[in-house]
């Protein structure tokens, strides 16, 4: 059987998405789970659409990207305040 049918894109996504999630969660960055999980739902397909099938490079890249964008939220924020 070969390494695709092991990681389908559903259980791919899933299991990519639960480490970001824990891993965020584990270090207090997560404000509003809904709204982070859409954002690492959509950060994690958008890389399997690529063709990338490594589940902790996916992870990894989705909660970089997601403590970009709560930083630049942050930086807006106290902007407009």
């Amino acid at each position: 059987m070969s390494a695709w049918f092991n990681n389908a894109p559903p259980l791919l996504l899933e299991e990519s998405v639960k480490i970001a999630v824990d891993f965020l969660d584990r270090t207090g960055e997560i404000d509003d789970i809904s709204e982070t999980c859409q954002f690492l739902v959509n950060k994690v397909e958008f890389m399997i659409a690529q063709g990338q099938r490594n589940r902790l490079l996916l992870a990894n890249r989705a909660i970089a990207e997601y403590q970009r964008y709560r930083k630049a939220r942050t930086v807006e924020l106290s902007l407009v305040s």
